[in-house]
């Protein structure tokens, strides 16, 4: 019996006996009394129905006339914390076996105890040998043992830090293959407040779909400071990095295979599975537009104003408002526009092609084989160009088959204009006179 458990039987005790532990009673009242309530049932704090003996109701008053309300506790028994299966030599085996090997399960103790020997078959059972490893704090998973200590947390303002994950979704029809696929939802979730900047279903788990839900969640709720990402090939790649340096954003990723450690996004996920994903009817949702409507709809009129109890019932939308002045706002929506845009320096092939991400575009003839610029969009892989000096030049992929019957003509000739200049110098006809000794000055033999 725990330490809960006795206070609450000696609650019991204390409400069975009532007013006749503040009387002062005559001789003779008390008997007729306790013979009174021992024929009542009464309720325990477990809901069960009981009756007290009148002697033992008898022993309940002396003992808190004698030593008051903790007198009415059971006593704990002499033999606690000891096992009274278990030998002593026993128990410092089975110790000494979860020490040597952290994983054994009690199961699996009592089993190899029972091929070795040391105890008959059926003697041991495993909620003994349990009750020994917890008691000697042995009890815990070889997994939870190597893990670090985990602790409460959250940020100290709004937009200081968001957590970033992917969900997967439903299966819709995509209509660029033709052929159901899918769903990932991409969202963030501002630590302090809960709120959700933004969040979107699409198809594909990529790096430019996070980006593009970036892009949206710091257009609407300023930009963020910290962003506390997984190690998905969504969340590292280069282009991320980069965004995030620009516009002073500490990229931190969680520790492999810790997913607790972003527990308030994987919160959020169990609560859109549980109040919208799962409850979807897919014969009238079957596009990713009607998809995300229910979603944001789910997002602005629901989540968004419901009470949370980690904010002290408080919903997101207050808390975020509550703290607006700390949030770095948008000024210049172009200027943001315009870091979500990378550079990357490539050389020209000679047939004027250059590559990128797999791809080749077209650049201008006159920058065949030199070390070019390209500039491209980080929401839109086909948006490439060439920085030539102070100008942009957009690119277009490579089109081999137009290619092929697209005029090779140069520019004509300058000889066929009369403006080439005849500087009167030919090395065959100089090196024919150097053999023949003729002076390249114009002087005749020696």
């Amino acid at each position: 019996m725990t330490d809960d458990e006795r206070n609450h039987e000696a609650l019991f005790r204390h409400a069975i006996l009532g007013d006749l532990l503040s009387r002062n009673l005559r001789r003779g009242q008390l008997r007729p009394a306790l013979k009174q309530l021992a024929q009542q049932s009464y309720q325990d704090h477990h809901g069960r129905s009981r009756r007290v003996a009148y002697k033992t109701l008898e022993e309940w008053y002396y003992k808190y006339r004698n030593g008051g309300f903790e007198a009415l506790k059971p006593r704990p028994r002499k033999d606690r914390n000891t096992s009274r299966v278990l030998a002593e030599d026993l128990q410092q085996l089975i110790l000494d076996m979860k020490r040597e090997d952290p994983g054994r399960s009690a199961r699996l103790i009592v089993r190899e105890l029972e091929l070795a020997g040391r105890v008959p078959r059926g003697q041991v059972s495993r909620s003994s040998v349990e009750r020994l490893l917890h008691r000697h704090g042995l009890s815990v998973p070889r997994m939870e043992r190597d893990h670090a200590a985990r602790y409460r947390w959250e940020a100290s303002m709004c937009g200081e830090l968001w957590q970033a994950d992917a969900l997967h979704g439903p299966a819709l029809m995509n209509p660029a293959t033709g052929r159901k696929q899918r769903v990932i939802v991409f969202g963030l979730i501002d630590d302090r407040s809960r709120l959700i900047p933004y969040l979107e279903g699409g198809f594909g788990e990529t790096e430019q779909r996070f980006l593009a839900v970036l892009y949206q969640a710091m257009a609407r709720r300023g930009i963020v400071r910290k962003l506390f990402l997984d190690n998905h090939a969504s969340f590292s790649g280069y282009d991320l990095r980069l965004l995030c340096a620009r516009l002073g954003i500490h990229l931190v990723h969680s520790r492999p295979y810790d997913a607790p450690s972003k527990g308030k996004i994987e919160r959020l996920w169990r609560t859109l599975r549980a109040q919208l994903i799962d409850r979807l009817d897919l014969e009238r949702v079957t596009t990713l537009d009607e998809f995300n409507l229910r979603l944001w709809t789910w997002v602005e009129m629901e989540y968004h104003h419901q009470a949370h109890s980690s904010l002290s019932g408080r919903t997101p939308l207050e808390v975020w408002e509550s703290d607006a002045d700390q949030i770095r706002w948008v000024q210049d929506h172009n200027q943001l526009e315009q870091s979500f845009y990378g550079e990357v320096e490539r050389l020209v092939r000679n047939d004027s092609t250059v590559q990128w991400r797999g791809v080749f575009y077209e650049v201008p003839p006159y920058l065949r084989r030199q070390r070019v610029h390209l500039r491209y969009a980080l929401l839109d892989s086909t948006r490439v160009s060439v920085l030539d000096g102070t100008t942009e030049i957009p690119l277009r992929r490579v089109q081999p088959v137009d290619n092929a019957h697209r005029s090779r003509a140069t520019a004509t000739a300058m000889a066929d204009t009369g403006d080439t200049p005849k500087t009167g110098l030919n090395v065959a006809e100089l090196i024919l006179d150097r053999a023949a000794g003729i002076d390249p000055q114009g002087g005749g033999d020696e």
